[in-house]
């Protein structure tokens, strides 16, 4: 159920992340407008909604009548003051580029209502390197959301109130997630420091020479019981964002190996190729060769 202090959501960014969040918010009672700059962006996303909402329904995560109720309850819009109205909760859901979302939280703690919390749902940047720019530093925080039925990272910054960590805590709980609050700052929260740890180590199997792409994915499935490998993932989350990560971490001095990692995304991205999203990345979509029944054995080869 949806808790007393939050009846409107404003999201930023209707990319695929920033679709996932607006639907869970929606299904689970929260009134949600989805805002992007790009009126092409947001023409696309009651597309991406229904994908992902016929996903839910296919595995029983939800029922049709609550995705029908849920889908009802998101407006769009490209105009800033529009999404801003009224909004308790803001989740921000832009590119991993610093700069950039320094630039949004600036524009919105301008606009949205004083009560309004703001959250980053950036997956490697920290709270302290955005919050400076809001007047608000008491409701600002981090809320990295993973997916339907997972966990939530809440992160606090140095201004961060105890009542805003316990809002935001209590609001992941309503939409059926596992609330992880860390106790001081962590570039990548918990899971993200375990996830983008074995995406370095499979790029730098490959960009060494020890091993090709479909032979490290193998190896991690295999023993794993997975149904990815990190290649397949890196598609999953999107190449442009894991190069975005890569780049983060060699600007805070993590080493040349997150440099290498950059460079060699670099390619993919600037050729469009950024995994499942466009159809293309290290493997084509939507039958990636990861899933057909030969793969494991290598016998397709």
């Amino acid at each position: 159920m949806p808790i007393d202090e939050v009846k409107k959501v404003c999201v930023l960014g209707a990319g695929t992340m920033g679709c996932r969040i607006s639907l869970q918010c929606a299904i689970r009672g929260y009134e949600t407008t989805v805002y992007d700059i790009s009126e092409e962006v947001l023409q696309q996303a009651p597309d991406r909604h229904k994908i992902m909402a016929d996903m839910l329904v296919s595995t029983g995560a939800v029922s049709q009548s609550e995705i029908d109720v849920g889908l009802a309850r998101i407006s769009f819009t490209s105009d800033p003051e529009k999404a801003a109205e009224n909004a308790d909760l803001l989740s921000e859901s832009v590119p991993e580029i610093i700069d950039i979302k320094r630039k949004v939280h600036a524009q919105f703690d301008q606009i949205c209502p004083p009560h309004t919390i703001m959250t980053t749902n950036s997956s490697s940047l920290l709270v302290s390197e955005i919050e400076d720019v809001v007047q608000r530093g008491d409701k600002f925080a981090a809320m990295h959301l993973h997916g339907f039925g997972s966990v939530v990272d809440i992160m606090r910054g140095p201004r961060t109130s105890p009542e805003t960590v316990n809002i935001l805590r209590r609001f992941a709980r309503s939409l059926g997630e596992v609330p992880i609050v860390l106790k001081k700052e962590k570039d990548g929260y918990v899971h993200n420091t375990l996830f983008i740890a074995l995406l370095q180590s499979a790029a730098s199997l490959v960009i060494g020479g020890y091993a090709d792409i479909e032979d490290v994915d193998r190896s991690w499935m295999a023993v794993h019981h997975s149904l990815a490998g990190p290649f397949g993932m890196m598609d999953g989350v999107g190449l442009d964002v894991a190069m975005n990560v890569a780049e983060a971490q060699a600007h805070r001095g993590r080493g040349e190996a997150w440099q290498q990692m950059a460079k060699f995304l670099r390619p993919y991205v600037e050729r469009g190729d950024l995994g499942a999203k466009t159809g293309k990345g290290f493997y084509t979509y939507p039958n990636p060769a990861f899933q057909q029944p030969d793969f494991l054995t290598g016998k397709g080869d």
